[in-house]
């Protein structure tokens, strides 16, 4: 009977699990040097000693490690196609290891791929569905894909397995902000805060749904929350309260010698020295400044733009306080000669002309003329009715 290479069988077996040990702990140094190489930002080096770690104990927790730590230092180094491959032959290797569906469906959900995200973190909830990240991530894709019916039972089951956690009463106010239940929405985010009371997106999406609701007074007091808690998510809410809000005329006043604290019967030819002639026009500029940015073609186009007698509906009172109107009185055209608008100081200039009657002696009550804007601003928000006139008695309403 032949040895083998001169060892007992005993001899045999007994170094194959020291053989693997040594493997396993070779691994686990190559695994801590990449650790101490990621920390350090070299994310070179930590890729190569975590391929060695993997390549040492393939199949083993060092090596799951491995994997892991090596997608993210892909990540870290800007090389996003790398990580998703990592991940992907994680999972070939680790197919019931819901951490890295997961993770791969982060990658995929922060590039755009919803598809391929869904799917990952669909996985994820089925190899472990009781995880509350995977029911957090399942429920964000269907939120963010209008599927608000799915989101909400993902986020509801949320609540059953982590009752004690902001963030499935969170998912849930998200959700109904985003159906335009927005009671519903600020009892769920206000119920997260409880729990939470640093949670900085959960007050930021209440800011959120106030503002949706036309409450700014109350965005702003989370606006104010979220500052004193030195959170950067304050920028973000003043930025959305801004857009939502509806555009309001600032102030207005006229460039040229349309002096709108005059009242009724005011001689026209007073308010410029060419209309003292019988039939001269004489055009005229009011510059209307504005809170928002506005849509150009919107404040360019004159349909958009009104030019009235006050009447008693207004809060100004009526033109001529309502003691009628001569035929000498001068008419303006309803709608402006042109407009031109300024980006930088959002500022509207309206053009309109005023004409002297045969007679040269027209009259007019400037502080009772209106202009009207009824335009939109950048974001397609309509002018607060509240503010999208002005005339010189009355002044903004």
């Amino acid at each position: 009977m032949n040895s083998i290479s001169g060892l007992s069988a005993d001899g045999l077996f007994s170094a194959i699990p020291y053989s693997q040990a040594n493997y396993d702990k070779l691994a686990a140094n190559a695994l801590s040097r990449g650790i101490d190489l990621y920390v350090k930002q070299n994310y070179t080096d930590a890729v190569r000693e975590f391929k060695r770690a993997a390549g040492l104990a393939p199949f083993s927790e060092n090596a799951a490690k491995a994997y892991d730590f090596m997608a993210r230092a892909y990540l870290m180094d800007n090389n996003t196609e790398q990580a998703i491959k990592t991940y992907k032959e994680a999972i070939r290797i680790y197919p019931v290891r819901d951490g890295f569906h997961l993770s791969l469906g982060d990658i995929y959900a922060k590039n755009g791929r919803t598809a391929e995200a869904e799917t990952e973190y669909a996985t994820a909830v089925k190899l472990n569905p009781d995880s509350p990240e995977n029911r957090y991530a399942l429920g964000q894709i269907y939120l963010n894909s209008g599927r608000y019916a799915e989101a909400e039972a993902q986020f509801t089951k949320l609540t059953v397995l982590s009752p004690s956690s902001s963030t499935g009463y969170y998912g849930l106010g998200q959700v109904f902000r985003k159906k335009g239940e927005f009671r519903e929405a600020i009892n769920h985010l206000n119920k997260a805060i409880a729990l939470d009371r640093n949670f900085s997106n959960a007050y930021l999406e209440l800011g959120y749904t106030y503002a949706d609701m036309g409450d700014m007074d109350k965005a702003q007091e989370q606006a104010k929350i979220i500052s004193d808690k030195g959170s950067p998510a304050n920028a973000h809410l003043q930025s959305y309260i801004h857009q939502i809000s509806k555009p309001r005329i600032l102030f207005a006043y006229s460039t040229n010698g349309f002096n709108q604290s005059l009242g009724p019967n005011t001689s026209v030819a007073s308010l410029d020295a060419s209309l003292s002639e019988p039939g001269a026009t004489q055009l005229f500029t009011m510059r209307f400044a504005f809170t928002k940015d506005m849509d150009v073609a919107s404040v360019l186009n004159p349909l958009n733009w009104n030019i009235s007698r006050a009447t008693g509906i207004n809060a100004g009172g009526a033109y001529n306080w309502g003691l009628g109107i001569s035929s000498a009185e001068a008419l303006i055209p309803s709608i402006p000669v042109s407009v031109f608008y300024n980006n930088d100081s959002r500022t509207a200039d309206v053009h309109f002309r005023i004409a002297q009657n045969a007679t040269a002696d027209s009259t007019i009550d400037p502080g009772h003329i209106v202009f009207k804007f009824r335009g939109i601003d950048v974001y397609g928000k309509a002018m607060d009715p509240a503010a999208d006139e002005y005339s010189g008695f009355s002044m903004i309403a």
